[in-house]
């Protein structure tokens, strides 16, 4: 099977090529000055840095995982941590390295403003594997150059993470990426928000802060996602360049809102793209899914590549079993809409289906699907990362 194919290619790769990326947990870092009002920044330099070592094509850890090893170990995102205490947190993680940190900020003399104020940066490193201390960073500066700042944090931790790699600083000084202070603070206010309103009115501010500030377009572009607002969501994600790491996930989310406009010839080009670099499941079952819609008997083969890596999967067996109901398979797919019924007594819309089957009840070619696809909506970053990292190596 297709996906089993390709994890027995990826274990050839482990064992035959040099050693892969690292999983890093990166925290927040602390506020150690006296100004409450600059607590963002310390989300703010983790994000670089995390953002920064996914481009590298380490794994890291994402802010979800990072808040589920939290609440496991009862542990406030904002606390300092004891190194016990941190060397627990990222062995609950399964983290190969762990990178903290703190910052302090003084105001220059005669002023009262927080941004004319100086701000500086120290990050601390531990590898978990070898359990012992890895080097310290540090980065001065005005406040208002806070982007130039974390960018070089980056690569210098970077240097450290992965020695062997010949990190160009001009890459990471590039204009493109480096973010008015203002509009960082709004990014970072917007993730840190608990509504999605006040999301959107922050990540609005920061990209009209800064038009080329696609963190802020990609954030705005899963909201609009999430509204169904499927024409602003693609234009937003349109923002994501090729060489940008969130690219893949854009043009999965586009395929989304394509999908969502009925438009699913372009929707199955979107999921195409994706799947030839990053065969995940819910990229062929979305992709099957938007096929199914123009009657490419593609679908079925794509239902089944999504259902090798998980034969339990209940929306992967549905989708399989519409397509072959579809396709006047009739025996298969009874046993696929019986499967999914034995995982969900309640599923109606599989047992009609079911019923139909056992009638051998034919479809005519031109018809509608029969009955909606069941869509994977979220592109797990975690394995796309891991899967990245396995099929290319570090040289």
């Amino acid at each position: 099977m297709y996906v089993r194919r390709l994890f027995l290619i990826v274990f050839v790769l482990f064992i035959t090529l040099p050693a892969r990326s690292a999983t890093v947990l990166v925290l927040r870092f602390h506020n150690e000055s006296q100004f409450s009002d600059l607590n963002w920044v310390g989300e703010s330099i983790a994000e670089t840095l995390m953002d920064e070592f996914g481009a590298a094509n380490q794994i890291v850890l994402d802010r979800e995982s990072r808040a589920e090893g939290l609440r496991r170990l009862s542990l406030r995102s904002n606390a300092g941590f004891t190194k016990a205490t941190l060397i627990r947190l990222g062995q609950t993680l399964d983290a190969d390295y762990l990178c903290y940190g703190t910052y302090d900020a003084h105001l220059l003399n005669g002023s009262s403003q927080l941004k004319d104020s100086s701000i500086q940066l120290s990050a601390h490193f531990i590898d978990l594997r070898k359990m012992r201390d890895g080097p310290d960073y540090s980065e001065a500066g005005p406040l208002s150059e806070l982007s130039r700042l974390e960018e070089h944090l980056a690569w210098q931790s970077l240097k450290y993470l992965s020695p062997k790699t010949p990190f160009q600083l001009n890459q990471f000084m590039a204009a493109p990426k480096l973010v008015r202070e203002d509009a960082e603070e709004s990014y970072i206010r917007g993730l840190l928000s608990s509504t999605k309103e006040q999301q959107q009115k922050w990540f609005a501010q920061a990209l009209a802060l800064d038009s080329h500030f696609t963190s802020a377009a990609f954030e705005l572009a899963k909201l609009a996602l999430d509204r169904k607002e499927y024409r602003q969501a693609t234009a937003l994600f349109a923002h994501i360049s090729p060489e940008d790491p969130r690219y893949p996930e854009a043009r999965f989310k586009m395929g989304l809102s394509a999908y969502g406009i009925e438009d699913f010839a372009a929707a199955a080009t979107y999921f195409r793209e994706v799947a030839k670099t990053f065969p995940l499941s819910e990229v062929y079952n979305n992709l099957g899914a938007a096929e199914n819609h123009l009657n490419l008997p593609a679908a079925i083969d794509d239902f089944r590549r999504a259902l090798d890596a998980d034969e339990n999967d209940s929306t992967y067996l549905f989708n399989l079993a519409t397509a072959l109901l579809k396709n006047n398979y009739f025996e298969e797919a009874a046993k696929r809409f019986q499967a999914v019924l034995d995982r969900d007594p309640e599923d109606s819309e599989a047992r009609a289906l079911l019923e139909r089957a056992l009638h051998r009840q034919a479809v005519a070619p031109d018809a509608k699907t029969l009955s909606p696809e069941r869509l994977k909506k979220n592109f797990d970053e975690t394995a796309f990362r891991q899967l990245k990292a396995m099929l290319q190596p570090k040289s």
